[in-house]
């Protein structure tokens, strides 16, 4: 059985700390050696909505990619809907979370999910926690360590941008939506 490396960007801002705990629950049992990072809060990107929460997984499968790409969608539905309210502004029903293939092994794909992933370099909620799993892990496309990228992204953030890490207990399990 061959194995190969994944790292997974997840992410809520419905419910986030029982949304990191579900998804940490599900996808241990997808992975191999699995790893998370610290979680880091950063600011919506609609600046009505509330602040999110992100990981990024590491770990290795024996599922070839869309097969992990229909689960994490299965996992993402079975998580559910909530409705979110903030500052007065209803939206309405949203996923409480959100999980993203950032890489598939070395892979470059555009089926069934681009592989890797834009927001590894667009986005510093997903490559600071990344940097901190594997800073030497060489980006597949841009063949550069994200490390790097992060060193020349960092310096140059708008404080809307910037993420800070959260103090968070990962030794619990998720137990249900309302704990």
């Amino acid at each position: 059985m061959e194995l190969t490396k994944v790292y997974l960007g997840v992410g809520s801002n419905l419910n986030k700390e029982n949304a990191l705990l579900f998804a940490c629950d599900k996808l241990k049992a997808l992975l191999e050696d699995f790893v998370v990072s610290s979680v880091y809060e950063s600011k919506a990107i609609r600046t009505a909505e509330p602040n999110y929460y992100n990981i990024v997984i590491g770990g290795n499968t024996s599922l070839p990619l869309n097969e992990l790409y229909n689960k994490l969608h299965e996992i993402e539905k079975e998580a559910g809907l909530e409705p979110m309210f903030n500052n007065s502004t209803n939206f309405g029903l949203k996923r409480r979370l959100d999980i993203d293939i950032l890489t598939y092994g070395h892979e470059v794909r555009s089926v069934p999910c681009k592989v890797p992933r834009h927001d590894i370099q667009d986005y510093p909620f997903v490559l600071c926690p990344l940097v901190e799993l594997e800073s030497d892990f060489v980006h597949p496309l841009l063949n550069i360590k994200v490390s790097e990228i992060w060193n020349e992204m960092y310096p140059r953030l708008p404080e809307k941008m910037q993420v800070q890490k959260v103090d968070f207990d990962f030794s619990r399990s998720f137990t249900s939506w309302d704990a």
